[in-house]
């Protein structure tokens, strides 16, 4: 941890002048509490900046410690159907959201992550279901990036030679004019930044300028 903290440290300039800093980030953290915790709070000493990347999938327990040390909270929804959530990830929606309103309860800053999956969590149903359940949320997000699938797992299985085991290789990426309907109900939602791709003005299929007019609020 030593090194890690020395390697993180030693960028601290770069850090005041971009308004960056450290995200951890795996799998989960939050699978490794007390290294998360002990690490967060020996980056917050040297005055960086912390972001944690999780599925909030813990105990709420594991997650409060955290709280005076983490800056921003990017937390996962990767459906809001509970029975599909459990069929397909193996584990149960509940405790997520629970946690997920409690951090906005304590005031945390927090940046929900949409990957939208076609035929998992592209339909109708489902982007009404993100609208409906996060808009209720809205002026206490930090912002909500909308992640559409792309295919550039292809070409790393491809050289790996195991594109034969590639799962979504027959799933096409998904056009930006497909996400409309989700990133326009958003907008109306009032959450203060929305972004596609995590890039401000970039779409799935290339559609630069409708996308920059659309999404920078």
């Amino acid at each position: 941890m030593d090194a890690i903290i020395k390697e993180a440290a030693a960028d601290l300039p770069f850090f005041k002048n971009s308004g960056g800093g450290v995200t951890l980030s795996g799998g989960d953290p939050l699978l490794f509490p007390e290294f998360t915790l002990e690490i967060t709070k020996r980056l917050k000493a040297e005055k960086i900046h912390v972001g944690l990347e999780t599925s909030c999938f813990q105990k709420w327990e594991k997650i409060e410690p955290l709280l005076p040390y983490v800056d921003l909270f990017l937390v996962d929804i990767k459906s809001l159907n509970p029975q599909k959530h459990k069929d397909v990830l193996g584990w149960q929606l509940k405790p997520i959201l629970q946690n997920i309103e409690t951090l906005i309860k304590s005031n945390a800053n927090i940046r929900i992550h949409l990957p939208i999956i076609p035929g998992f969590n592209n339909s109708t149903e489902d982007f009404e279901a993100y609208v409906s359940y996060l808009g209720k949320f809205a002026k206490n997000l930090t912002g909500i990036d909308v992640l559409p699938y792309h295919v550039y797992g292809e070409a790393k299985y491809s050289a790996l030679n195991s594109y034969d085991t590639y799962k979504f290789k027959d799933i096409g990426q998904i056009p930006g004019k497909d996400l409309w309907p989700l990133i326009n109900s958003l907008k109306k939602t009032g959450v203060p930044n929305l972004t596609v791709g995590g890039l401000v003005g970039i779409g799935g299929d290339g559609h630069k300028k409708s996308f920059k007019k659309e999404v920078v609020l």
